[in-house]
């Protein structure tokens, strides 16, 4: 990976380095890193460079971009909107030409809606494929390590380099052949046209790369606010596990919108072992759910958010509304640990890149990155 350089998300261990977790009180009140995250060091021996820590969304816990240190990092996408987050200033510098590939964190999105937003590739690993040791916790069950590049086969080399496949990661092969190519049914209903009409043109590209046919199946049930809503109550109680002291200390700190879901986090981990095993429930129920609807032989093509991400001048209710609806799609991947890699479609109307979600069955990982690499030689 000589010649690659890297826009490192500021809350990997760097030895000698106090990560900031996207706030300069986190920084204040810790020590640096004794030695280097092993997902890092792995990327270094390969040949590739740190160009920088990035910036991030106060402990990771937003997908706006908007509520980390000092002003909220620039989307040379979509330069009057937010780049999304938390990831956000890992998909900020290789949007601008900063780096070769952002390294990330996506627990709820946060690889995936930044790469969306600023007109990059990102792939969701699937849950446990890359170590996360030396990395900054948010909710540890949800947590992965994840890349940005403006060129899938370079997210190839990323995973190759990390050991998920030895070899030919980069290739314009792919063993997804047959794949049935789900689109959720009712698009039109939920996201913008021209959001629709990338979902389904991708869905059209992906099955003529693999052989495979479209279907349209009804996911209501799986893309609504209450499994969001899950997603959020399963998150919020293993922050608190993780940081609820230094959190009751600090609160004061944080942004007003990440202080209000701290504070509810508090509450949910306060709430009774049966709220908290009848969630956990839920999640089984809604994996299995998922794996009846989406069988190994099949891959989602999904909408990433319903439209364009936020302006940076919007007020908190839109804000609080885009959250909202982007989880919905999101909270899939999340929830099963199932890998899903984000593809910039640039040929929609109006020409602007909308970013579209692969999801794929466990371990298909590299199979995404193919894929992806044979569709960017074709129209998309």
């Amino acid at each position: 990976m000589s010649g690659v350089t890297l826009a490192v998300k500021d809350l990997f261990d760097v030895a000698g380095h106090v990560s900031s977790f996207g706030h300069a009180q986190w920084r204040a009140t810790h020590q640096p890193s004794a030695q280097t995250a092993p997902v890092i060091a792995q990327l270094l021996a390969a040949g590739a460079q740190i160009a920088g820590l990035a910036k991030l969304d106060q402990l990771a816990y937003s997908i706006v971009g908007n509520a980390g240190e000092g002003t909220p990092p620039l989307n040379p996408a979509y330069p009057d909107r937010f780049t999304c987050g938390s990831s956000s200033g890992s998909a900020a510098a290789v949007a601008a030409g900063l780096a070769s590939a952002g390294v990330g964190t996506d627990t709820g999105g946060s690889v995936r809606a930044p790469a969306a937003a600023c007109g990059l590739y990102g792939l969701r690993p699937t849950h446990g494929a890359i170590s996360a040791e030396g990395v900054l916790p948010l909710a540890p069950s949800f947590d992965t390590v994840g890349f940005l590049a403006a060129d899938p086969g370079l997210i190839g080399q990323l995973l190759a380099a990390v050991g998920v496949e030895p070899e030919g990661s980069g290739s314009r092969q792919t063993r997804i052949h047959g794949t049935r190519v789900i689109v959720p049914a009712g698009l039109d209903g939920s996201v913008s046209p021209q959001t629709a009409e990338a979902v389904r043109s991708t869905a059209r590209q992906v099955a003529g790369v693999t052989g495979g046919e479209v279907h349209e199946v009804d996911l209501s049930d799986l893309l609504h606010a209450e499994v969001a809503d899950l997603f959020a109550r399963l998150q919020g109680r293993e922050l608190w596990a993780g940081h609820g002291s230094w959190l009751a200390e600090n609160i004061g700190a944080l942004a007003p919108d990440v202080a209000a879901r701290v504070r509810r986090a508090e509450q949910l981990s306060a709430s009774p072992d049966a709220d908290k095993r009848a969630d956990q429930h839920a999640r089984a129920v809604y994996v299995t759910a998922l794996e009846e609807r989406l069988p190994v032989d099949a891959v989602a093509v999904l909408p990433v958010f319903p439209d364009l991400p936020p302006l940076r001048t919007a007020l908190l209710a839109e804000i609080t509304e885009f959250r909202a609806l982007a989880f919905r799609f999101t909270t899939p991947a999340s929830l099963s640990g199932r890998p899903e890699l984000v593809i910039p479609v640039r040929r929609t109307v109006g020409g602007a890149p909308r970013g579209v979600g692969l999801l794929g069955p466990r371990g298909s990982d590299a199979d995404l990155v193919r894929l992806a690499v044979a569709l960017m030689a074709g129209p998309v």
